[in-house]
């Protein structure tokens, strides 16, 4: 069967898909509802049940009736004492007015437990975020620990051309590399790894990422020392892995970073909107200026309120995993490219120093298979070695005038 080409541009680019389809969506630790009350501020919470007294107040004035009011200011009272449950009884609904009130009163009751919840939980939210994050760079810490530790066995292994212990090692580091990836992208997903001081750690983790690829990137690019594909295989699958997962822990800090409450949400969207647009109008000009004076000006108290809470693309721990993942990028190309010709020079001699003299006819069947085995190299890249010679013109190989044939 035909081998595909590697695609170089297809697994260099970024993996969204790692995010549109996050690991472990299905079991979720909190639901949608909880995650929805969990990102609401305090000032989400106030600017809502403002908004809800003076609505129910305008719906009163309008489709409703109370008996003894004398206007809206009647009806924003009632709105009130509705809403805090107080309800002392000195104005009563009538006809529509009533099914406002209900609403009103479930509003401030859910607005009430709201409320208290957030602030009876704020403490113990707090100690349990502290412990969660102590844990986290501690597990991660141990990974970039032994990692560091299985890069420099890898080394030591592809320098003492010992294939065997090469081959280990690199299953090893494969597998503690997915255990790792796993664990730091759950908890980046479920439990905002990124979001809460964990800073430092995951650095650290990411240049532990940039050696383990250097280190493939060596093997891919000296391949003169060795003969084995299941080598080259591996450390071009851990070099691609490496970089992917780069790409989407670079995904989810930026994330973290735009996670904002719906009130500094909205003012943001309103900010950069008042930004881009701009009107000119044709007659009379004084209109157009007015316009673009307002706008200015909005845009600059929403610029002081937001400043400190607004996504910043050059944040400087957003600024180093962009460095480290442009160099793994570029260095992704250097090895697919490398491993494209991972027949060299030392295989072809090898082989061709294996291959019977005469015509093709006269090689006999399996002649792949019988170097393969005196090589302990896979049949499919004997072949490709003999296909590569006869391309070449090597092969066939004929006696020597005046030599004797056995």
């Amino acid at each position: 069967m035909k081998k595909m080409p590697l695609q170089t541009e297809l697994l260099i680019s970024d993996d969204d898909e790692s995010l549109a389809n996050p690991p472990d969506i299905k079991y979720e630790l909190s639901s949608t509802i909880g995650k929805l009350i969990q990102r609401a501020t305090y000032t989400d919470l106030i600017i809502a049940a403002v908004m809800a007294i003076f609505f129910g107040s305008i719906l009163i004035a309008l489709f409703g009736e109370l008996n003894n009011s004398n206007g809206f200011i009647d009806s924003l009272y009632f709105s009130f004492v509705t809403f805090t449950t107080l309800g002392y009884g000195d104005l009563t609904p009538v006809g529509f007015a009533r099914f406002i009130s209900v609403m009103l009163t479930l509003s401030g009751l859910l607005f009430t437990s709201l409320l208290i919840g957030k602030f009876a939980s704020e403490r113990q939210q707090a100690m349990l975020l502290l412990v969660h994050t102590s844990d986290c760079q501690r597990r991660i810490d141990a990974f970039c620990i032994e990692l560091y530790k299985l890069n420099d066995e890898l080394i030591s292994a592809f320098d003492a051309q010992n294939i065997p212990l090469t081959q280990s090692i690199l299953k090893t580091i494969t597998s503690r590399f997915e255990a790792s990836s796993n664990y730091i992208i759950f908890h980046a997903n479920q439990s905002d790894l990124t979001g809460f001081g964990n800073d430092s750690v995951l650095m650290k983790f990411y240049h532990v990422l940039n050696l383990i690829q250097e280190s493939c990137h060596t093997i891919q690019t000296h391949k003169q020392s060795f003969t084995d594909e299941l080598i080259f295989n591996r450390s071009l699958a851990l070099a691609k892995r490496s970089c992917s997962l780069i790409s989407i822990m670079y995904k989810l800090h930026v994330r973290s970073l735009k996670s904002y409450g719906y009130t500094d949400g909205l003012l943001i969207k309103v900010k950069n909107n008042l930004l881009s647009k701009s009107f000119n109008f044709i007659t009379p000009s004084f209109l157009a200026s007015s316009y673009n004076n307002t706008r200015l000006f909005i845009y600059d108290k929403l610029e002081k309120i937001t400043v400190t809470k607004e996504y910043n693309d050059n944040d400087s721990l957003l600024v180093g995993i962009r460095k480290i993942r442009t160099l793994m990028q570029e260095r992704l190309r250097e090895i697919i490219e490398s491993h494209k010709t991972i027949i060299n020079p030392k295989l072809l001699n090898e082989v061709y120093d294996l291959m019977p003299e005469g015509n093709k006819t006269s090689w006999g069947k399996g002649i792949h298979r019988s170097i393969a085995s005196k090589l302990t190299i896979s049949n499919r890249l004997a072949q490709s070695a003999i296909d590569t010679l006869i391309a070449q013109k090597k092969l066939p190989r004929y006696p020597r005038r005046g030599s004797k044939t056995k």
